[in-house]
């Protein structure tokens, strides 16, 4: 285990020519060792959980961690280890995964799909999000999970562990049943307009992201030298793209190319060490493949349900809040 620690250590702070090479072929340190297999027994998740709460990233982080970073090492390790405590199965709770698909219009090939663990008040927060897009008027499919976990081509299991990863591999099997214009909420959303907005945006543009100003601050310098290396784009000068709401239309070649080196970048792991796993992954391919960002007035708010600035969303007709969770 030292030997590995070692040479991923190396391998993260050099990121070009052969110290690239070195990282490339290092281990990634989410991965588990589970055969691949599309259909899932409750047994079989309980094994994979087991599996992914056997590892430890601390000493990685505590390896790899800069002196005088800007975000605290706890920090660090929380957001790099969010889904090695994930709650997939619990019998003696009477916990077990629910896979549920809510038919749509006729014909219909639009999407939204959500997923969540059995943890906390997630299941709840999610449940009430189903019935809050229907109050909006969204007639098409909603496809979900609690508890479990997405694995359209049998392999996405082996990277249950890398942080949100499971965002993207819940869009691709909402693919693989059929669906093309496909919108991820996380749980914690609310919709407070119609969702035809975000559809027409993912038919015309081919995908719809909220995004802002550059932040690569929050990500490790070591990971962000493999993630430019990669994608061949200078993360300090690129638009950094929100994880909350992420659509695309999956049968646009650029977004084939985005779903593509996610899943490489996953193999990897290493790319999703930072404060924002997923979003510096994504900013880095939507970046590399993807048409210039258009920007969205008023997409989105942070407040509660009962919150002063709740009345102050309705006001400037924002189209969705970000529950506190």
């Amino acid at each position: 285990m030292k030997i590995i620690l070692k040479i991923l250590k190396i391998s993260l702070i050099l990121s070009a020519g052969f110290f690239d090479i070195i990282w490339a072929e290092t281990l990634n340190p989410f991965e588990v060792d589970f055969p691949p297999k599309k259909r899932l027994t409750f047994e079989d998740f309980e094994l994979l959980q087991q599996m992914i709460r056997q590892k430890d990233l601390y000493a990685l982080i505590d390896s790899i961690y800069p002196k005088n970073w800007s975000y605290p090492k706890e920090d660090l390790y929380l957001r790099c280890s969010a889904f090695l405590k994930q709650t997939m199965i619990d019998r003696q709770k009477g916990l077990f995964p629910v896979v549920e698909l809510l038919d749509g219009e006729e014909d219909s090939k639009n999407c939204v799909v959500m997923a969540c663990s059995l943890d906390k008040k997630y299941p709840e927060l999610l449940k009430s999000l189903v019935g809050a897009i229907r109050e909006v008027g969204y007639k098409g499919a909603i496809y979900y999970r609690i508890g479990g976990f997405p694995n359209p081509s049998g392999e996405e299991i082996r990277y249950a562990a890398v942080p949100y990863a499971m965002k993207m591999f819940m869009i691709q099997e909402a693919y693989s049943i059929g669906f093309e214009q496909i919108l991820w909420l996380d749980c914690s959303a609310w919709p407070l307009k119609s969702l035809d907005y975000c559809f027409d945006q993912i038919e015309r543009e081919g995908c719809i992201v909220q995004w802002g100003r550059p932040n690569s601050k929050l990500i490790l310098p070591q990971t962000r030298a493999i993630l430019e290396n990669f994608s061949k784009v200078q993360m300090d000068k690129i638009p950094h793209v929100a994880g909350w709401l992420l659509g695309f239309k999956m049968t646009e070649p650029y977004v084939k190319k985005i779903f593509e080196d996610f899943y490489v970048l996953a193999r990897k792991g290493t790319p999703f060490l930072s404060i924002t796993p997923e979003e510096a992954v994504l900013s880095a391919l939507m970046a590399q493949h993807g048409p210039k960002l258009k920007p969205h007035v008023n997409l989105m708010l942070a407040a509660n349900e009962k919150d002063a600035k709740l009345m102050e969303a309705h006001k400037k007709s924002v189209k969705f809040i970000i529950r506190h969770h």
